[in-house]
């Protein structure tokens, strides 16, 4: 089997391993600018990120992208023979394991067992904020394609639906839940959360704006975390009919609209204002 290469190695990381944490969101939700965060917040000198896995493969092989110690290693292949010679015996990291298909249970992470994870986190974000910030990935994706073209439909409503799922587990879970919209903005919800997390505080700044996907989808890589500007998203969509035919899907969708009222009741107001003035 293609992953078996990789289960040896994954086992003398778990062994290994001084912390474990595991990540999950959907795309858009802001999780990476979390994750660097919970990196520099964990204590370890060593540190080990696998970034957007495969659920239920092995992370090592399936994983996006990885970082040692912040230092990008690759994927696949490359990242083996760099982790083999990083993960000498006397490193004792903290691994961070994140997926972005929204909330699943058990099994997710092959070679470490699931009640090992000292904690999972599921990352969300204001649909009204997340919705034009996807759309516009989307449509950076697919440079090819009409900004209104069926491709882009196609991706939104699939990416809505797992924002749906996503959004219901996390009102249900009893893992730890880290709302982007406060992280980004109030230093104290950052701090109680380190302390659900159970971490202490080493760097309770937002931090750089990640390079994973682009950065920022509205202005690519950049070094400064604007909390005003991801706070204020939504108000793009006033003059784009395209965007705002998704929020009439969304007013449609009874289950959706209540669990907005019950995460996000703001995003209720914002939905009905922007759908007003079209």
């Amino acid at each position: 089997m293609p992953d078996q290469p990789f289960a040896e190695l994954e086992h003398r990381l778990f062994a290994a391993s001084a912390g474990r944490m595991r990540v999950l969101g959907i795309r858009r939700t802001g999780q990476h600018a979390v994750i660097n965060w919970i990196l520099r917040n964990c204590g370890q000198a060593d540190t080990v990120f696998l970034n957007s896995c495969t659920m239920r493969r092995s992370a090592l092989r399936t994983c996006g992208q990885s970082e040692l110690n912040g230092v990008i290693a690759g994927k696949g292949g490359p990242l083996k023979l760099a982790l083999e010679a990083w993960l000498t015996p006397d490193k004792r990291p903290f691994v961070l394991v994140s997926y972005e298909a929204g909330y699943h249970e058990g099994g997710l992470t092959p070679h470490f067992p699931d009640a090992k994870f000292d904690r999972e986190v599921l990352v969300t974000r204001s649909f009204a904020n997340w919705l034009p910030s996807f759309l516009r990935l989307m449509r950076v994706m697919n440079p090819k394609s009409d900004p209104t073209a069926l491709e882009i439909s196609n991706g939104v409503v699939f990416e809505m639906m797992r924002y749906k799922a996503h959004l219901l587990a996390a009102q249900n879970t009893a893992h730890v839940v880290v709302d982007f919209d406060q992280w980004a903005s109030a230093p104290a919800y950052r701090r109680a959360k380190l302390a659900e997390l159970g971490l202490g505080v080493v760097d309770n700044r937002l931090g750089r704006v990640q390079a994973y996907g682009g950065g920022s989808s509205f202005t690519g890589f950049q070094g400064v975390v604007e909390p005003q500007a991801l706070a204020s998203r939504w108000q793009t969509m006033q003059n784009d009919p395209f965007a705002l035919g998704f929020l009439r899907i969304t007013m449609a969708d009874e289950g959706f609209m209540g669990a907005l009222a019950q995460s996000y009741p703001g995003d209720v107001e914002r939905i009905e204002q922007l759908l007003a003035q079209s």
